[in-house]
């Protein structure tokens, strides 16, 4: 078939995701990167999304754009319609495989291998797994086998799927920033989840105190709107400033927290991606709650940087400063890890364009 004749290539992307999570809408941006100049034509499914997460992650016009679950067989059709050697990019973050998963699941097996037998190439980027249970985990696994590209963002899911592909967090891959320079940095910020308990006294007066010695101010933000109460309740607390979200847009938001974040020598959070974001800016990035969960620890452990979370729980108001002077000092290994994790994960990307281009052949 001459050139002119040729029948486009088609991407499939998946972008689902809620529009108030900032740490979502960066990760699914990247998968969207991943999964851009690939083929000719692009079909996204995002869910429920609003027209806004479409501007948030920058779908660019001419994309077929697939929304609630009515539109899956529409998908399936499109999928398995599509011209030979199609490109299914999976989306980026963490999967639930916990009961009730299973039909989801098989829905994704199946796509995949719908496109292997048309020649194409299944993407799975960088993914952690929680709460796994059968057969969602078990379907979850060899669809992830009979994939050219899967990767995991922790030891434990890589290990769950029978795999040792773990490559970083594909949110590292969203620009490392020089920001402020360090002497000229004069702010501690914090976002921690609404969901989550007040902290202690104890944890106020070490934060306070700890701002107080290194002559930082203290500035709580949001970067998932379920957080604004907490995060205007701990400005109250520490007597800190509080950025609201309010009435903004998130593409606005994401703007607004990027500045902050390159004005700060250090960020607390239970949030990944609020330390992520923090660590690219060149901020020392700490987790300082009560038994934290291990997402963040096993996250920034693949790039070499270990003990960023720390258990709060029992611990008093001198030892938690002791614990937030020990991170401060740690600023040259984080600026370091960070530039390395997004020369990884660039490289993978290149390997998977690789891929898709050897199918094509």
């Amino acid at each position: 078939m001459s050139p002119s004749r040729r029948r486009p290539t088609r991407t499939f992307v998946s972008l689902t995701g809620p529009a108030g999570n900032i740490g979502d809408a960066l990760i699914r941006r990247e998968t969207l990167s991943w999964a851009r100049g690939t083929s000719d034509e692009l079909v996204a499914y995002v869910g429920e999304a609003p027209d806004v997460w479409l501007h948030q992650l920058g779908v660019p016009a001419g994309t077929i754009v697939l929304r609630t679950k009515r539109s899956v067989p529409r998908w399936l059709w499109l999928l398995t319609t599509a011209p030979g050697r199609p490109v299914l990019v999976l989306e980026a973050g963490e999967v639930p495989l916990d009961r009730g998963n299973g039909l989801r699941e098989l829905v994704f097996l199946a796509e995949t291998l719908i496109v292997r037998l048309k020649r194409g190439v299944v993407v799975r980027p960088p993914r952690g797994i929680r709460a796994p249970s059968n057969p969602a985990l078990w379907l979850h696994a060899l669809a992830a086998r009979l994939s050219q590209v899967a990767l995991w963002r922790d030891e434990k899911s890589a290990a769950l799927a029978g795999s040792k592909q773990v490559v970083p967090d594909i949110g590292f891959a969203a620009g490392v920033r020089p920001g402020s320079p360090w002497a000229a940095r004069d702010e501690l910020i914090i976002s921690l989840r609404g969901a989550r308990p007040m902290p202690s006294p104890a944890w106020i007066d070490a934060v306070r105190s700890f701002a107080d010695a290194q002559g930082l101010r203290i500035r709580t933000v949001v970067q998932v709107r379920e957080d604004e109460e907490r995060s205007r309740e701990l400005a109250d607390a520490l007597g800190g400033e509080f950025d609201a979200w309010g009435d903004i847009d998130a593409v606005t938001q994401e703007c607004v927290l990027r500045d902050r974040y390159d004005n700060a020598r250090i960020v607390i959070s239970d949030r990944m991606h609020v330390l992520v974001l923090a660590a690219l800016s060149g901020a020392v990035p700490i987790e300082l709650v009560p038994s934290p969960t291990g997402k963040i620890t096993a996250a920034f452990a693949v790039i070499g940087l270990h003990g960023v979370s720390h258990d709060s729980s029992h611990v008093d108001a001198a030892e938690l400063t002791h614990v937030l002077n020990e991170q401060l000092g740690r600023r040259d290994e984080v600026v370091a890890a960070v530039a390395g994790a997004a020369d990884r994960v660039a490289h993978v990307e290149s390997r998977m364009r690789e891929a898709v281009r050897r199918a094509r052949r």
